[in-house]
């Protein structure tokens, strides 16, 4: 298991992501909740989560 943090370059929310190589995921995108700016492309070969743990920046959410 890789535990990595990320932070949105558009909007500056934080999160802590993990990656389990021993198991499957699918294949996809997550973007960022607060302003929707790609974080991650999946590939599948690994399964990975998100969670957010530092909220955006009021600025970054509305320009």
């Amino acid at each position: 298991m890789k535990k990595t943090d990320v932070t949105c370059s558009e909007c500056g929310a934080g999160f802590r992501r993990i990656e389990l190589e021993t198991q499957r995921g699918s294949k996809g995108e997550y973007h960022c909740p607060a302003c929707g700016e790609l974080l991650e492309k999946f590939d599948g070969n690994a399964l990975v989560a998100y969670r957010l743990t530092i909220q955006p920046s009021i600025k970054g959410v509305r320009d």
